[in-house]
C-alpha cells in the first residue's frame, strides 16, 4: 500500500478500492458504500470484543453459523437469490 503513514490522529484518509474490496463494502452496506464501511467497522468492534486481534487466522472467530432465530428449518431463510 502506497502514500503517507497513517498515524492515531487520522482524521480522514483517501483510498482507492480494488474492485473485491468496493464489492464487498456494497454488499455490507447494502449498496452504499459509507454504511458499508461502518458496518465493518462495527464487524471489527464485535470480533475485538469477543477476542479476535489483528494477524490471527479469521476462523479463529467463533461466529454462529446461523443467520437467523427461525426455529422451522424447512422453510428457507430468504425467498430470493442473490446472483
Amino acid at each position: 500500500m502506497a502514500g503517507r503513514p497513517s498515524s492515531p490522529q487520522t482524521r480522514n484518509f483517501l483510498r482507492r478500492l480494488s474492485d473485491p474490496q468496493r464489492m464487498i463494502l456494497l454488499a455490507a452496506g447494502n449498496g452504499d458504500l459509507s454504511k458499508g464501511f461502518e458496518n465493518v467497522l462495527d464487524l471489527y468492534h464485535y470480533a475485538h470484543n469477543e477476542g479476535y486481534r489483528s494477524g490471527m487466522e479469521l476462523n479463529s472467530l467463533q461466529i454462529g453459523r446461523g443467520t437467523t432465530n427461525n426455529p422451522d428449518t424447512s422453510k428457507p431463510v430468504r425467498d430470493d437469490i442473490r446472483e
